[in-house]
């Protein structure tokens, strides 16, 4: 698979930018050059920018379909790869096999901290077609994206726009960029930024005390979600102080690990789904609007459940997507391994015409091999079943004995109009640092939302004795810092 992973990449990132569906192409989706793609042209009063939904309730089942037709099309280049391994009918078959059965990685930073090592290696080594058995070591195409033109299109990248951080001066994308080493990527400090978050924890929280989709899904909601801990990865992978391209939403897409990095939160969204099965879209009494809008979107747009996920048709008669056609990954093909891990579980009962319908016992019973997977990864370690999570109903402990404790957060809304972008809101105690919550530049104005936790650093501030609540009262503080 990893054969032909690397070559399907290689022959992917190859093919003209003018093309829809090059890597260049789809990858523009998401940000910059903001031009029309498969004919989804720019609407009245809607903003030069990408068609993603940052910091609106559409965020989590925006990048769905997203996450799926950049699969499929190099799914379609790992095929061609795999028809080149022809010596015999038997590497012939192998080969069929590996691309048949490949679906795109995802990288889990919630548990793997580190950049994963297939994309900070230099080089790579893959064995050639046609029978597989010589070997040659290739430029990675994992490491960073190379623009065919450069200087870059002043008009679709413009180098001396500030909002850009002067990107467009790059040919290739950067991860925290050294500024005493020419730029260059620092795929060490990105490893050490992301280790240095509770990724793991976050998520967690997430699962444990979030039990509606709009709060799940974004900072647009009074909550802790996903598009949260997605902040704080491209951030602490892209770097701000200088900036590299991951950290900016109008150039991240093109970055190889931006689709690792949102199939990770994809599956996240699935198997959160999957333990709140019975969880609606949107709540039907919320009034949700977008208040900057997007490339296809106007400002001011009522958003359901039913809005159209632009640029994506879910039909040939030019029916886009909705919130609704996204909702469940089968629609789509593909899976994760704790989903199947689970349904392999399920009795799932049988109709007269041999098609198999999911009883409500059945979504129960996935709700729960699910939980026990999401436990099993993501749940404190130093917390035993019979008194963790101490959340409440929610909670994904299975046992109802559990011993309810009192845990502190700190929840935050903050509007970014008028700020001078990215920022972050810092919570501190005394001079510990509980957490932050991230203003990325996009969308530039808007209320967001977010959660911290105070354990940890409630931990690190009780060794002296003092009772909870006077360490709040004494050390609790913060900050709105900006990049001046």
């Amino acid at each position: 698979m990893m054969d032909l992973y690397i070559q399907a990449m290689m022959a992917w990132k190859n093919m003209s930018e003018d093309d829809e569906l090059s890597y260049f192409g789809l990858s523009g989706i998401h940000g910059r050059p903001y031009v029309a793609w498969n004919g989804v042209e720019q609407v009245d009063g809607a903003p030069l920018t990408g068609y993603c939904t940052h910091n609106e309730v559409l965020f989590a089942i925006w990048h769905r379909p997203l996450v799926a037709v950049f699969e499929q099309v190099l799914a379609q280049h790992i095929q061609a790869a795999a028809g080149l391994y022809n010596a015999t009918p038997e590497i012939a078959a192998k080969y069929r096999r590996a691309a048949d059965t490949w679906r795109h990685p995802y990288w889990d930073w919630a548990i793997d901290k580190a950049l994963p090592d297939a994309v900070v290696q230099s080089n790579i080594t893959i064995r050639m077609p046609p029978d597989g058995r010589a070997s040659q070591t290739v430029a990675n195409p994992l490491l960073h994206y190379r623009f065919h033109q450069f200087p870059l299109n002043s008009t679709l990248f413009p180098s001396d726009d500030d909002d850009d951080y002067h990107l467009a001066s790059f040919r290739e994308t950067l991860r925290c960029p050294d500024p005493y080493n020419n730029f260059t990527s620092n795929p060490g400090m990105a490893s050490a930024n992301v280790a240095g978050i509770d990724l793991a924890g976050q998520v967690y929280n997430i699962y444990t005390r979030v039990s509606d989709f709009g709060s799940m899904s974004s900072t647009a909601c009074d909550s802790t979600s996903f598009e949260q801990e997605h902040n704080e990865v491209h951030v602490a992978v892209g770097g701000i102080h200088p900036m590299g391209h991951f950290a900016h939403l109008g150039y991240s897409g093109f970055d190889p690990l931006f689709m690792m990095h949102h199939a990770a939160i994809d599956r996240h969204v699935a198997l959160w789904q999957a333990v709140h099965a019975n969880a609606s879209m949107f709540g039907s009494s919320e009034n949700y609007q977008t208040k900057t809008g997007q490339f296809a979107t106007a400002p001011g747009t009522n958003i359901t459940a039913n809005s159209p996920l632009k640029p994506f048709y879910a039909l040939a008669n030019g029916t886009f997507h909705t919130g609704n056609s996204a909702r469940d990954i089968g629609t789509f093909g593909y899976s994760y391994p704790e989903l199947l891990a689970a349904q392999a579980q399920m009795a799932l009962g049988s109709s007269g015409n041999g098609s198999q319908t999911v009883s409500a016992s059945s979504v129960m019973t996935l709700s729960r091999a699910v939980t026990a997977e999401i436990n099993r990864l993501y749940a404190p370690s130093n917390t035993s079943s019979q008194k963790y999570p101490p959340y409440g109903p929610s909670s994904l402990s299975s046992r109802s004995t559990s011993t309810p404790q009192k845990a502190y957060f700190v929840r935050i809304g903050i509007e970014k109009a008028g700020l001078l972008l990215p920022a972050a809101v810092n919570i501190f105690l005394g001079a510990t640092l509980a957490g932050r919550l991230l203003l990325l530049m996009s969308p530039p104005q808007g209320r967001v939302h977010g959660e911290i936790s105070l354990e940890k650093a409630l931990t690190a501030s009780q060794l002296d004795g003092r009772p909870t609540e006077d360490i709040l009262r004494q050390s609790f503080r913060w900050e709105v810092a900006t990049v001046s």
